[in-house]
Parts: C-alpha cells; sequence; structure tokens
C-alpha cells in the first residue's frame, strides 16, 4: 500500500506544478512574487518522489525480474532524464518542462501499474 501512495504523491506533486505555473502565468503585480520559491520546491519534490517511488518500487519487485529491470529503467530514465534535459534543452522552457513531466510521472505510474499487476504475496 505504501508504493501506491508513494506514487499518487508524486503525481500529485508534478500535477500541483502545472497548477502553479498555470497561476504564474495568470498572475499580475507584485504579488507575484510568491511563485518564485514554489516553482523552485514543487519540480525539486517531484523528483524526489520520483526517486522514492521508484526505489520502493525496485525493492518491492526484487524477486521479478522483468519487473526489477523494467521499474529500474524507469527509475532511470525518470530521474536522470530531466537532469540530462536540463542541459539539452536550456534554450527551450517550454519543451524542457513537458519532456521532464513525462519523465518524471514515467516512474510513479510504473510502479503504480506494478502494484495492481504483481502477485499477491501469502501472509
Amino acid at each position: 500500500m505504501g508504493l501506491r501512495v508513494a506514487a499518487i504523491i508524486t503525481i500529485a506533486l508534478v500535477i500541483a506544478y502545472h497548477l502553479m505555473r498555470a497561476a504564474a502565468v495568470a498572475c499580475v503585480g507584485d504579488s507575484c512574487d510568491i511563485y518564485i520559491p514554489l516553482s523552485l520546491l514543487l519540480p525539486l519534490l517531484a523528483l524526489t518522489g520520483a526517486v522514492v517511488t521508484g526505489l520502493m518500487a525496485i525493492s518491492a519487485a526484487w524477486h521479478e525480474v522483468r519487473w526489477l529491470v523494467a521499474l529500474s529503467i524507469c527509475t532511470v530514465v525518470g530521474v536522470f532524464g530531466p537532469i540530462v534535459g536540463l542541459l539539452v534543452l536550456r534554450d527551450s522552457p517550454d519543451a524542457f518542462v513537458v519532456t521532464s513531466t513525462i519523465l518524471i510521472a514515467l516512474v510513479p505510474v510504473s510502479a503504480l501499474v506494478y502494484s495492481f499487476r504483481r502477485k499477491p504475496t501469502a501472509i
């Protein structure tokens, strides 16, 4: 159950970031300064959530080799992809945001798919 919660929180952080971006675009005046720390904090929290979710999914899939490989690849791509994307797309911030969103969301979505498809363990 903890894996699903971590995945949902990570997805919620990504959605919160996009809602904050939409609000910042519509904002005018000095009151818009509140969005500056949020625009830095939310992506870092989402990336941290992707790391935690990915590690939880990898540890849960330890005995299922196919899932272990798939979740490991998704975690590596979802964590390091946005960092590489920042270097490659530094002149295109909109493309970077879209690409990073997809890459980060890959981790919790794959973890959710795994959590619903894994074999139940005997107690």
